[in-house]
C-alpha cells in the first residue's frame, strides 16, 4: 500500500522518552519500572457550618411543603431566623476564609 504522507512521521515526547527507557540499561534486565505504591488520598474535612445550615435549610423546607404546623413557642420564631442568619453569616465567613487560603 502506497504511503500518501509527504513527510516522515516524527515520534512525539513521550515516545522519544519510552524508546530512551527501553534502550538504556543492562540488556538483562527488563525495562519494565517497578510498581509504585499509592500515594495517600488526602481526605477533606466535611465544612460543618455548611452542613448544619443545609440540614436547617432542608428540614424548614419540609417543614413548609408539609400540612403539619409546629408550635414555635418561643418570639414566634425569632430565634430560628436568628439562628439561620447567623449560620448563614458564619457560611459566608467560612467560604471567604477557604478564598483567601487558596489565592
Amino acid at each position: 500500500m502506497a504511503d500518501y504522507s509527504e513527510f516522515p512521521t516524527t515520534p512525539t515526547a513521550w515516545q522519544e522518552q519510552a524508546l530512551r527507557e527501553l534502550t538504556a540499561g543492562d540488556p538483562a534486565t527488563p525495562a519494565v519500572p517497578a510498581p509504585q505504591p499509592a500515594p495517600e488520598v488526602l481526605r477533606r474535612r466535611p465544612d460543618v457550618v455548611a452542613l448544619v445550615a443545609g440540614l436547617v435549610f432542608v428540614f424548614l423546607a419540609l417543614v413548609g411543603l408539609s400540612p403539619t404546623e409546629i408550635p414555635l413557642g418561643v418570639f414566634d420564631g425569632g430565634v430560628l431566623w436568628v439562628g439561620l442568619v447567623v449560620a448563614g453569616i458564619a457560611l459566608l465567613v467560612s467560604e471567604v476564609r477557604r478564598a483567601r487560603r487558596r489565592g
